[in-house]
C-alpha cells in the first residue's frame, strides 16, 4: 500500500507530460491553418497594393499622354461625376507650367490603411522634383489627387470660390487638405454652396480678397457679392496651403 503511495507522484508526472505531448501534437495543425491563414491575407493585401500602383501609374500615364478621357476612368463614381476631362486637363497644364516637363518617375510607392489606399508618386519634371499622393478606395478607384507643393494661397481662395460659383465642385475639391476631402465629396460641397444661395439669394461675382496671417494658419478673406447681400468667405490654409476650413460668418445687423 505504501509503495502504491510513493509511485503515485511518478504517475501523476507522467500523466501530464503525456497531456502535454498531446495537446501539442493537437496544436500543430491549428497554428498550421492560422499560419496559412496570415499568408493568404498577407497574399491578397500585396495583390491590392500593386493593384494601386498599377492605377496610379496609369492615371499618371494617361495625363503625360493627354489623355484626359481615359484618365477620368480611373476615378471613382462619385468623383468621375463631377470631375470632366476639361477639368484634368487645365490642371495638369498648371503643374507643367510651375514644373516644367515631366521627365520620369522616381518612386511610385503604396501603401493601405484598412479599405484605403495611398499611393506616393515622387516624379522628375524639368525644374523640380516634385511629390502627389494619390488615395484609392477598397475597388482600387481614385478618389482624390493631392499636389504637394507650397503655393500661393490668396491665388487658391480665389479660385476655389470661383470654381463654387461656377459649378465646378469637383475642382473646388481639389483645393482641400487630404483628411477633409474625406467627409467632403463634390456633392456635399454642391448642397453646402446651394445652401448659402438659398439664405444670400444668387451669386453676382466676387470683389476682392486679402491674406490674414497668423501663428497657427493662414487665413484668407474672399468678399462676395450676392443677389441679397455681401458676405466674406473666410477661407484657412495649412502650411501645405492646402484648405483645412471654410467659414461663412453671417454678416452684422
Amino acid at each position: 500500500m505504501k509503495r502504491s503511495i510513493k509511485k503515485l507522484p511518478y504517475f501523476s508526472v507522467w500523466l501530464v507530460i503525456f497531456i502535454t505531448i498531446l495537446s501539442g501534437t493537437i496544436s500543430i495543425p491549428l497554428s498550421t491553418k492560422v499560419i496559412a491563414q496570415v499568408s493568404r491575407s498577407n497574399d491578397a493585401k500585396s495583390n491590392q497594393l500593386i493593384k494601386a500602383k498599377a492605377v496610379t501609374q496609369r492615371f499618371f500615364d494617361s495625363l503625360i499622354a493627354g489623355q484626359f478621357e481615359q484618365a477620368r476612368k480611373y476615378l471613382s463614381p462619385s468623383i468621375k461625376e463631377y470631375l470632366s476631362a476639361s477639368d484634368l486637363e487645365p490642371a495638369w497644364q498648371e503643374i507643367l507650367d510651375n514644373n516644367g516637363a515631366f521627365v520620369q518617375y522616381r518612386r511610385i510607392r503604396p501603401t493601405s490603411v484598412l479599405d484605403t489606399y495611398t499611393v506616393l508618386v515622387t516624379a522628375n519634371f524639368a525644374n523640380r522634383i516634385s511629390d502627389f499622393v494619390v488615395t484609392l478606395d477598397g475597388n482600387q478607384q481614385i478618389t482624390a489627387v493631392d499636389f504637394l507643393w507650397i503655393g500661393n494661397i490668396q491665388a487658391y481662395a480665389e479660385e476655389f470660390v470661383d470654381a463654387l460659383s461656377n459649378g465646378k465642385y469637383g475642382v473646388a475639391r481639389g483645393y482641400l487638405a487630404p483628411d477633409l476631402k474625406e467627409t467632403l465629396l463634390p456633392e456635399t460641397i454642391e448642397q453646402r454652396w446651394l445652401e448659402i444661395l438659398a439664405t444670400t439669394g444668387s451669386f453676382k461675382r466676387r470683389s476682392n480678397s486679402k491674406v490674414v496671417e497668423s501663428s497657427n494658419s493662414n487665413v484668407v478673406l474672399v468678399n462676395l457679392e450676392f443677389e441679397r447681400e455681401n458676405r466674406s468667405f473666410m477661407i484657412i490654409f495649412n502650411p501645405l496651403s492646402k484648405i483645412v476650413g471654410v467659414d461663412f460668418p453671417q454678416s452684422p445687423d
